[in-house]
This record gives structure tokens, C-alpha cells and sequence, in this order.
């Protein structure tokens, strides 16, 4: 007689139950399509804006501890209110209004206004995170190449009509940095519009990361006894507007090295080569100009100028590359890429 007992029946195993994923699973595979939701040039700005907001608060509180709050402190904190409405309406206008044009022009154009708010913001915190100067050997260096130093040698060209125009050339920097992305978006060029904007914000976070590497002064700062001429201009100019905006930064600014209004307007040359020729031929004296204006106002040490053109061919190598990775893995996702995003 059979020892099994032939009326036993196996239990039935459900083989979609036991091959479905568990909670933890489900959850990371949920939070992996939230951030490819984003764009990369969204994400390096949270990975900028989260520790530097940090610091912008943690100024602020050793400033009023110290008895020495001011406007910048509190612009700085303006600054930072500015982000998060511009980041939650963008959140907020994508969820109530998908298709909207508006929507979509706003989140086209919000990288460039988070380059702006974390810049502006770096200036106040550099000095938190890394207190070894580095300007002293910026300008060791500018001696050994030129035998003088550029920015005190510079003086001999000072009137207050030059230091106008300087003052004008400097201040363009604003729409030069942005103008072939914008008129790129304004013909609706998506391709070229995306590799512009991609590639001048690569730019500038390669930028910010530098300027906490290696914090260093400007020579207005650092050389401040050796200038025996004032760059003073006319009241009502360009000079004028310039002393206002630097009352928004702090008196001990870490951003000289390397000079990003060397980068990014050199960036601005070569994509106007590429897709704008026209456009390169207005912008080449007016970028030439600024470059000597760096140095004419004692902004930058020579050798920032040459770091910030150095790190043009590093944006242009990284940024076409990281665009296609991520679109790549956005559409295997099936997340609908930006728009011009790279093929591949």
C-alpha cells in the first residue's frame, strides 16, 4: 500500500504574486522616474541650491550674531524666497496646466535664473566651507607671467570717461551670457537652444564648484594699497549702477578664480559661431571689451581669465554627453525628454 496519501493536493502558488516586487521595490522604482522627471540641468541646481540655502541661513545667523546684518544679508535671503516660489510655481503651474505654453517657456528659462540666485548667493558662503585663499598665488602667478601685475599696471589708463565704459562693458555681462539661448528660443531653434542652455549652465556650476575649491579675492580686495588712482566714473552712469549692485555681495567675496565672465561669454562667442554667425560678429568686440574690463576694474587676477576660457572646452565635451544619457534613460522610462534634447 502507497505511503502517499493520493488525495493530498498540492497548494497552488500564485507565480505573479511571488514574482511582484516588494514595497521597498516599488518605492525606489517610483522615486528613480520622479527624479528622471527632472532635467539634469534641474538637478545639478537642487545639488547646488540645497547646501548653498544651508549656508545663506547659517550667514545670516553669524551676521546677526555679530551685530552685522545688512542688506546683503537680507538680499540674500530675498534671493532665496525668489527660488523657492519660481521652483514651486513651476511645480505647482505643471500640475494645474500640463499643456500651458507659459508653463513650459517658464521651465525653458528657470536654469539661467537659478545659475543667477546661486552666484549671487556663493559670494556670501564661500568663506563657510573652505578658508584657504588661494588669491596670493593668483597674483604670484600674474607677476611671474606679465612682470607686473595687470590690474595695478592698468592704472595708468584710468579716466573717469574709461572707467564708464569699462563699467558699461562689465555690467553686459547680464544679457550677453543669455542672449543666444534666448534668441535661439525666440525662433523656436530647439535643438540649438537646448545645446546652449545646457552647455552655458554646465559652465557655470564647473564655475561654482571652482570657486569653492580654490577661494580666492579680487584684486580690488587683496591689492587694495597698492592702487593709487580711484576708478571713479559719473555719478549718474554706469559707474553708479555698478556700486549699487556690489552693495548686494559681501566685502569678503571668494569668486575671482576662475573668472566665469570670461567663461560664459566666450561660451556666448562660440555658439554664436555655431548657430548665430551674425550674432558672433556684434558680440566679439563687446566680449573683448569685457574681458579688459575685468582687469581694468580690478575684478580679476589675468590667470582667472585664462582658467574661465579653459573651462569652455570641458562644458562643450560634458554637456552633449550627459544630454543624451539622460534622454536616453528618460525615454526607456517613457518620460518625454526636453525638447531638442540629444539623440542616442
Amino acid at each position: 500500500m502507497s505511503t502517499l496519501n493520493s488525495s493530498y493536493v498540492p497548494p497552488v502558488v500564485d507565480s505573479g504574486a511571488a514574482l511582484a516586487p516588494s514595497a521597498p521595490a516599488r518605492w525606489m522604482e517610483a522615486a528613480g522616474r520622479a527624479f528622471f522627471r527632472l532635467r539634469p540641468e534641474e538637478v545639478v541646481a537642487l545639488l547646488f541650491l540645497l547646501p548653498t540655502t544651508y549656508l545663506t541661513l547659517a550667514a545670516q545667523e553669524f551676521a546677526r550674531e555679530a551685530g552685522m546684518v545688512g542688506a546683503r544679508q537680507a538680499g540674500g535671503v530675498w534671493r532665496l524666497l525668489v527660488a523657492v516660489a519660481l521652483l514651486g510655481g513651476l511645480v505647482a503651474g505643471q500640475r494645474l496646466w500640463p499643456g500651458s505654453r507659459n508653463v513650459r517657456l517658464l521651465r525653458e528659462v528657470l536654469p539661467f535664473l537659478a545659475c543667477v540666485l546661486i552666484y549671487t548667493n556663493l559670494h556670501d558662503t564661500i568663506g563657510l566651507v573652505n578658508t584657504h585663499d588661494v588669491h596670493h598665488m593668483l597674483d604670484a602667478l600674474d607677476r611671474e607671467i606679465f612682470g607686473v601685475q595687470p590690474a595695478v599696471w592698468a592704472e595708468r589708463f584710468i579716466t573717469p570717461a574709461r572707467t564708464e565704459v569699462m563699467q558699461f562693458l562689465y555690467l553686459s555681462f547680464a544679457w550677453i551670457a543669455p542672449s543666444p539661448a534666448l534668441i535661439l528660443l525666440a525662433r523656436r531653434r530647439w535643438a540649438a537652444f537646448r545645446a546652449v542652455t545646457l552647455g552655458t549652465v554646465v559652465c557655470f556650476y564647473l564655475g561654482y564648484a571652482l570657486y569653492v575649491a580654490f577661494p580666492a579675492a579680487p584684486p580690488r580686495l587683496v591689492l587694495v594699497y597698492e592702487f593709487t588712482r580711484s576708478l571713479e566714473g559719473y555719478t549718474r552712469l554706469f559707474s553708479n549702477l555698478s556700486a549699487q549692485a556690489f552693495t548686494l555681495l559681501p566685502v569678503d567675496s571668494r569668486a575671482a578664480f576662475p573668472s566665469l565672465h570670461a567663461a560664459v561669454s566666450l561660451m556666448a562667442l562660440v555658439f554664436s559661431w555655431r548657430y548665430l554667425r551674425a550674432w558672433f560678429w556684434v558680440l566679439l568686440p563687446l566680449v573683448a571689451g569685457l574681458w579688459a574690463s575685468t582687469i581694468y576694474l580690478r575684478h580679476h587676477y589675468t590667470v582667472d581669465l585664462f582658467a574661465g576660457w579653459l573651462l569652455v572646452p570641458v562644458a562643450l565635451y560634458l554637456a552633449p554627453r550627459a544630454d543624451r544619457w539622460w534622454a536616453r534613460r528618460q525615454r526607456s522610462l517613457g518620460i518625454e525628454p526636453a525638447r531638442g534634447a540629444e539623440q542616442g
